[in-house]
């Protein structure tokens, strides 16, 4: 069986932050897995655990892997975006400081790990429902495109390539590195997705030779960046499409009380989708994943929920 070291780093014993990095193997090619770089991210964890189980019960791995199930600790456990400690989000200040805020410390420390290993994987729950896809900077780096593209999952979109983000950090400094958005709800677990993500990634490892086993061949669809469709009314949201279904410019994706529907002014894939509740004007309500040569020229793209106008 293969037994995990363990690696913990104090970063502040005052409020408990300490990171746990889980260490399988000693070997090249080797591959970090982090998740939880905020708050309501039970599923991304969860993943992490059902993938460390399944790597204690190898007699061997030929390479290694290091395991980061919780990456900001007081804001995992908070339920926060950002840190209550510094006001920070972990994913924008990378690679970090060593001397900087408790944020700007984890990252530095997670930076230290990611800027050794061969692939960074990065787990996410996206604030709406989704499908599991992978986001990367697959249209600038080869590297990106050929990790994203043996990993198994159905929709590889692309990253905005947004400067502190781990994946862009590490991208720019030629490692390949993706993220994972989970499907499922950002504040649950969904044991089905977890299962699937965790495949994903052991189906990637005997890709690379890595564990025995057969390796399961599928074809992604590589889209552009994802596209926000916004509420243009006020009132309860009733989705009428799912999350992986393709849609054409002039679709409807759901209808806000009082019979205002709200179409889609894109064709593509729906990728992640508001669940039946009570929006604002703005609110964002889906992301479309477009055909690569839909965009010509830059799109903004936020994982946070638009602003709320409520007069």
């Amino acid at each position: 069986m293969v037994k995990p070291t363990i690696d913990a780093i104090d970063i502040d014993l005052k409020t408990g932050t300490t990171l746990g990095f889980y260490n399988f193997g000693e070997e090249r090619p080797n591959i970090l897995i982090l998740s939880a770089t905020e708050g309501n991210s039970a599923g991304c964890v969860y993943t992490c655990y059902l993938l460390m189980k399944y790597l204690e019960e190898l007699d061997r791995i030929d390479g290694s892997v290091t395991v980061l199930p919780v990456s900001n600790p007081l804001a995992f456990r908070l339920g926060t975006f950002v840190s209550p400690l510094d006001s920070q989000a972990l994913d924008s200040v990378f690679p970090g400081r060593e001397y900087g805020t408790v944020t700007e410390r984890i990252a530095w420390e997670i930076w230290r790990k990611a800027s050794q290993v061969d692939y960074v994987i990065q787990l996410r729950s996206p604030p709406q429902s989704c499908v599991s896809h992978i986001i990367g900077m697959h249209r600038e780096y080869i590297h990106v495109r050929n990790l994203a593209s043996q990993m198994g999952l159905s929709f590889v979109t692309q990253s905005a390539g947004t400067r502190g983000a781990l994946t862009t950090e590490a991208a720019h400094e030629g490692i390949p590195a993706i993220a994972i958005g989970h499907r499922g709800y950002r504040d649950q677990i969904d044991p089905q997705a977890a299962v699937e993500v965790r495949e994903a990634i052991i189906n990637f490892m005997r890709i690379r030779d890595m564990l025995p086993g057969e390796r399961m061949e599928s074809s992604s669809v590589f889209t552009g960046r994802l596209l926000n469709i916004n509420s243009e009314s006020e009132g309860f949201f009733i989705p009428k499409v799912n999350p992986g279904e393709d849609i054409r410019a002039g679709s409807v994706i759901g209808s806000v009380e009082g019979g205002t529907n709200i179409v889609s002014t894109f064709d593509g894939t729906i990728i992640t989708l508001s669940r039946t509740n009570y929006v604002f004007e703005g609110d964002r309500i889906a992301q479309i994943g477009t055909p690569l040569l839909y965009q010509r020229g830059p799109v903004e793209e936020s994982d946070e929920v638009s602003s709320r106008r409520k007069w």
